[in-house]
């Protein structure tokens, strides 16, 4: 037997010495037991052990939770969050106990450490279930704004809108793309709600509604810098008047090459799109071809 279990399962006894009741003791030393519980489970993780070290993170937040200490309870569920996922790679698992860690952070109004456990969680689920992550990310935004922190849950947001658009989900992308952009209405940011319009308007594009693509712009134009104005202007009207040069033009603008991955890949599409209208229209010697009116 290694020291380190042997370490760990003196540590139980103890915890479960502690839990005991006699005459002369009529109440459980629950936090005597808790503090066990969590050198048993570090012993069993430094040795491999992690289905044991989980349990006895388990252990130590029920204990905490008797005693009504739901900070150090939460932190209890989130270690054993992070040992169930990042060391045995049961997800779903650690997904429930990250709630759980959340729920009990919020429950001790610190609202802020829930976020931040719920960005923490979703960094660790977004590769093997980003579903799960853009939730997490979407609810570290509902939490941050109890607090007020308008930048902070935009950052959270546009971590959720990332997510949604590499899953294709559009409508959730908008949700939160919106929920964004009033945070920077709030911080009045008037930088970021520049490209957070051209961000909106090429995701209602990606959904082919140019009606709300032109009404998030028009919404939106006050703020938005002037070369980004006059390209979302090219843009819009040539997707209005199906002409494809100046939509392809507009999508070749450097700026919008330069935006962040998941955009330059929708303007990418978009650009492939028209292409394929204008070779079409080409090839089939349409009339209205030099006019654009071909769409």
């Amino acid at each position: 037997m290694s020291a380190k279990i042997k370490e760990a399962e003196e540590a139980i006894e103890r915890a479960e010495k502690s839990l005991k009741t006699s005459l002369l003791k009529w109440k459980p030393d629950f936090d005597s037991a808790a503090n066990e519980y969590q050198k048993a489970a570090t012993a069993y993780k430094s040795c491999k052990d992690f289905e044991k070290a989980v349990n006895c993170c388990l252990q130590a937040a029920k204990c905490y939770q008797q005693n009504r200490q739901n900070f150090s309870a939460a932190k209890a569920y989130e270690q054993a969050g992070l040992i169930a996922g990042k060391d045995m790679e049961k997800w779903n698992d650690a997904s429930s106990f990250f709630e759980k860690s959340c729920q009990l952070f919020r429950e001790h109004g610190v609202a802020d450490t829930a976020a931040l456990t719920y960005d923490r969680g979703a960094k660790m689920l977004e590769p093997v279930n980003p579903e799960k992550a853009a939730e997490f990310y979407r609810k570290a935004v509902e939490t941050t704004l109890l607090e007020c922190r308008t930048f902070q849950a935009a950052d959270y947001a546009s971590k959720a809108v990332r997510v949604y658009l590499k899953l294709q989900r559009l409508k959730d992308a908008l949700e939160m793309l919106e929920k964004q952009m009033e945070c920077m209405k709030e911080a009045d940011d008037q930088r970021s709600l520049s490209r957070l319009t051209v961000h909106l308007v090429l995701v209602h594009l990606a959904r082919d509604d140019y009606v709300a693509a032109s009404r998030g712009f028009r919404d939106n134009q006050s703020c938005v810098e002037e070369e980004e104005l006059n390209t979302l202007s090219t843009l819009l009207d040539g997707v209005d008047k199906g002409d494809a040069e100046k939509t392809i033009s507009a999508l070749d603008h450097p700026f919008i090459k330069n935006l962040d991955l998941e955009y330059t890949k929708i303007a990418r599409d978009l650009k492939l799109k028209y292409k394929n209208l204008r070779n079409s229209a080409k090839d089939s010697g349409d009339e209205d071809y030099e006019k654009g009116a071909f769409l």
